[in-house]
């Protein structure tokens, strides 16, 4: 996977569909808003368009309609994981942008965020979910690097080195964004 922690120009990279994955906390969304705004482009959430009120799953071939609309798009920029809908975007993605952190990182995020939309409505997700850490979400926080990473890491193996970037801490994620922001500005 590509070493991002060296110069580069913006148009070393295919922005034009990305797919910004990684553990629920990884912070996915504010990558991903941060990177759209760079690019002047629209982010979608998948979680504000895949969950009905009330944390409710729809049907997968809802879903999946949903989701195949979104990918056969030209441009986008999409963020969230969706395992049951992940290979489909991968392949379609002219970028990976894995945000491969350690489960302390994400848990620790996620508490985080709980506490700061306790009882709220985030704008990243569907309308009549408020923010929630409940024991399902925390094992799968925990559980994500030895049950959700490999099946990635496969699903990447796929893609050409090229087209994936994946960072292993939040501090390479900041760099490679002010980095983008300095080769878009002088590039």
């Amino acid at each position: 996977m590509e070493d991002v922690l060296t110069q580069f120009k913006a148009d070393d990279f295919d922005f034009t569909r990305v797919a910004v994955i990684g553990c629920p906390g990884s912070g996915k969304t504010t990558f991903s808003n941060n990177l759209g705004h760079m690019l002047g482009r629209k982010v979608t959430h998948l979680d504000k368009l895949l969950w009905k009120p009330n944390w409710q799953m729809p049907p997968y071939d809802e879903r999946d309609a949903i989701h195949s609309e979104l990918i056969n798009g030209e441009e986008w920029i999409i963020d969230g994981m969706w395992k049951s809908h992940l290979p489909k975007r991968i392949m379609r993605a002219t970028l990976v942008i894995f945000l491969d952190y350690k489960r302390s990182v994400s848990l620790s995020r996620a508490c985080e965020r709980r506490i700061a939309y306790r009882g709220c409505q985030r704008e990243d997700i569907a309308d009549g979910c408020l923010e929630k850490l409940d024991s399902y979400f925390i094992k799968y926080i925990w559980n994500f690097q030895k049950q959700t990473r490999p099946l990635i890491l496969q699903l990447l193996e796929r893609k050409s080195e090229s087209q994936v970037v994946a960072f292993s801490s939040p501090k390479e994620a900041r760099v490679f964004l002010q980095q983008l922001a300095t080769a878009f500005l002088f590039g």
